[in-house]
């Protein structure tokens, strides 16, 4: 994180604390991180920690995308530039394959063919969607993706398909752990990729 994006993260964290009233240290409990971490951070003598943006984001009341937005990252899921993104973070690039990302989507066909499958995308995908902030074409594709299963008319090899990618954003085990946002959602973006892309070979 270069100095200007460290100026911008520690103003914008200031102005938060002023505008709710609490201090460093207050911060520092709340999230659990040590007040030394975070006023390293802040000044950019230290590496970001996207887990502690996290946790300051949840406790200062304001959209993840906010501090990440501030630090300098590109709050985006486009695909063209996760090796960018996964650099600056110093997370291994070979963990997102696309390889087992579409094994985990044939088996999570299968499951999306039964009754317990629709009824799990139906009751569980509401509650996680709501828990991201922010817009893009990732967020675009998942929600109209949605709503077309539960919308639309369909083949049942469709119905599958489309469940598989929903299953996948609701059940998978992430190659990039959900905390790290934006990145977090790599594979989740990459799941809804190759789906649609299922869906288009079937038209």
């Amino acid at each position: 994180m270069g100095r200007n994006s460290a100026l911008n993260l520690e103003e914008t964290v200031k102005n938060l604390l002023r505008e709710r009233s609490l201090s460093m240290r207050q911060l520092a409990l709340l999230t659990g991180v040590n007040v030394a971490t975070i006023s390293k951070m802040l000044a950019g003598k230290q590496r970001v920690n996207p887990e502690y943006l996290q946790k300051m984001a949840h406790h200062l009341s304001v959209p993840p995308a906010v501090l990440f937005t501030a630090a300098g990252f590109e709050v985006d899921t486009s695909l063209g530039n996760i090796q960018d993104i996964l650099q600056h973070v110093g997370f291994n690039a070979d963990q997102l394959n696309k390889r087992s990302i579409e094994q985990e989507l044939m088996k999570y066909e299968v499951y999306a063919g039964t009754s317990e499958g629709q009824e799990l995308i139906i009751e569980k995908f509401p509650d996680k969607r709501k828990h991201i902030y922010g817009s893009g074409p990732f967020l675009e594709d998942l929600d109209e993706m949605f709503d077309r299963y539960l919308n639309s008319e369909m083949s049942e090899k469709e119905r599958r398909i489309l469940g598989s990618g929903l299953l996948y954003f609701v059940l998978a085990t992430d190659a990039i752990p959900d905390y790290m946002f934006p990145i977090g959602y790599l594979d989740d973006a990459l799941a809804i990729q190759i789906t649609r892309e299922r869906l288009t070979c079937l038209s």
